[in-house]
């Protein structure tokens, strides 16, 4: 019956995520894992995040999909900026690329007083139309994007960041380490075999 429940549960979260619209997501769809991280450009935490969860792409390979999901807190200013920036880079294929440009580098752009100007000189390094990525970086429906993905982590409880989901479920307690979290994943892909 607990097993059936979490299949309804992983079920419905899915569901809810497809009903949100697309969203930033990398790795296969065919992965043993789901893992799906609610965060924050601005964030220290998700900052030091960033590196582990990148590794864990590189050690699980194809058994792991990683999904991003803006989370921006209201208590860091240039946030939700930044997210929109990561957005606007990927409407030009290059979110990945932003999104490790804004975690790498996040002390400089947080600190300052108009990062827009910074997250514009990263698109000119990256090779994008750097007006249709201003564009996109002002556009309603950018901002839209980053605001639903916040709201369907609020309904799922998320209201710290980073926030982790591992096949639906969230994860009570953020591991300390990368050996901590690596071992986390071994054990539910133990679970699920």
């Amino acid at each position: 019956m607990k097993r059936l429940l979490q299949i309804l549960s992983f079920s419905t979260f899915i569901f809810l995520l497809t009903a949100a619209g697309s969203f930033a997501q990398e790795s296969d769809s065919e992965a043993d894992i789901v893992l799906t991280e609610y965060s924050d450009y601005q964030c220290p935490a998700c900052a030091y995040y960033h590196p582990v969860v990148e590794k864990l792409k590189e050690e699980f390979g194809d058994k792991l999909k990683v999904e991003y999901r803006y989370f921006p807190l209201n208590s860091h200013q240039f946030a939700a900026l930044a997210a929109r920036a990561a957005e606007a880079a990927g409407n030009q294929g290059q979110f990945k690329a932003m999104h490790d440009m804004l975690f790498e580098n996040q002390d400089n752009w947080s600190s300052s007083g108009n990062p827009q100007s910074i997250f514009i000189g990263y698109a000119k390094e990256l090779g994008l139309d750097v007006q249709q990525f201003q564009s996109d970086l002002n556009a309603a429906e950018t901002q839209k994007k980053v605001m639903e993905q916040k709201q369907e982590g609020v309904n799922m409880g998320v209201n710290s960041t980073p926030t982790f989901f591992i096949n639906g479920i969230k994860v009570q307690q953020l591991p300390r380490s990368y050996d901590q979290f690596k071992s986390l994943l071994e054990s539910q892909m133990s679970e699920d075999a």
